[in-house]
């Protein structure tokens, strides 16, 4: 008996040591604690093989991982982080197929991270833009809504994919915030769209939490150069008229 609570406080006392390393983001310590921690007991709880499969992943060994967390996707006490970081590992094989797959069943195990709902539409993006814009529809359609996690994903997502069609269309349903409107309003400047920049300003200016402070710096900045205010239309009689009929004729 006293055998058993000794192995058992040394079981505590390492879990204990290899959670703060991973705390401390202390990779390589943490995953030798834990492997002698499943050494010490093989029947560990899920908790220690899934914290040890992160281990891996967060040091670049994605068929490490894999190999500590297939014997339990789908064990009956496992969170939805299992099927996640099966999904972060074969992203980081570009086996994106079986990226999505895991992806989703996290989704359906209850994934209530933003981070499950953004590696989601990455990958698909990965795949073809077209498929991660399709994805962002449905969940747009749905009747039932979808959480704010999914949401707030998406907008992570349209941060980080190469094209503009996902922040696109977060802004187009009033789902942007303030991070993708300036991803939005950075490319309207660099094209030189005054129309579309001032258009999104008055957007933003409209939402509840009206303007970050970075689009009050562009729109002061606008003003100072007289490219604030939209010029009125041009007359088309009376002097405004005459004016135009002495400097010439249609350009």
């Amino acid at each position: 008996m006293g055998s058993v609570l000794e192995r058992q406080n040394r079981l505590n006392a390492l879990w204990g040591v290899a959670y703060q390393a991973i705390q401390e983001a202390d990779w390589q310590a943490a995953e030798g604690l834990l492997r002698r921690c499943v050494q010490l007991n093989p029947e560990a709880p899920v908790d220690v093989w899934d914290n040890l499969g992160f281990t891996l992943l967060m040091q670049g060994d994605y068929l490490g991982c894999l190999q500590i967390l297939k014997p339990y996707a789908r064990h009956p006490q496992r969170s939805f982080w299992v099927q996640h970081k099966l999904g972060d590992a074969y992203r980081g094989l570009n086996q994106l197929e079986d990226a999505v797959r895991c992806y989703r069943l996290c989704l359906q195990e209850g994934s209530d991270s933003p981070l499950s709902f953004r590696n989601l539409l990455q990958v698909l993006d990965r795949q073809d833009p077209q498929l991660a814009l399709d994805e962002l529809q449905r969940w747009r359609q749905r009747a039932t809504g979808m959480p704010d996690a999914a949401w707030e994903g998406a907008r992570q997502a349209a941060l980080l994919v190469p094209g503009p069609a996902l922040v696109q269309a977060l802004q187009h349903w009033g789902l942007a915030d303030g991070a993708c409107r300036q991803r939005l309003l950075k490319a309207a400047c660099y094209r030189l769209d005054l129309d579309q920049v001032r258009c999104l300003l008055a957007q933003a200016a409209a939402q509840p939490t009206g303007l970050t402070p970075w689009e009050q710096a562009l729109q002061e900045r606008l003003e100072r150069f007289n490219l604030w205010t939209v010029s009125p239309p041009a007359a088309t009689n009376g002097r405004g008229a005459a004016s135009r009929s002495r400097q010439g004729g249609a350009g």
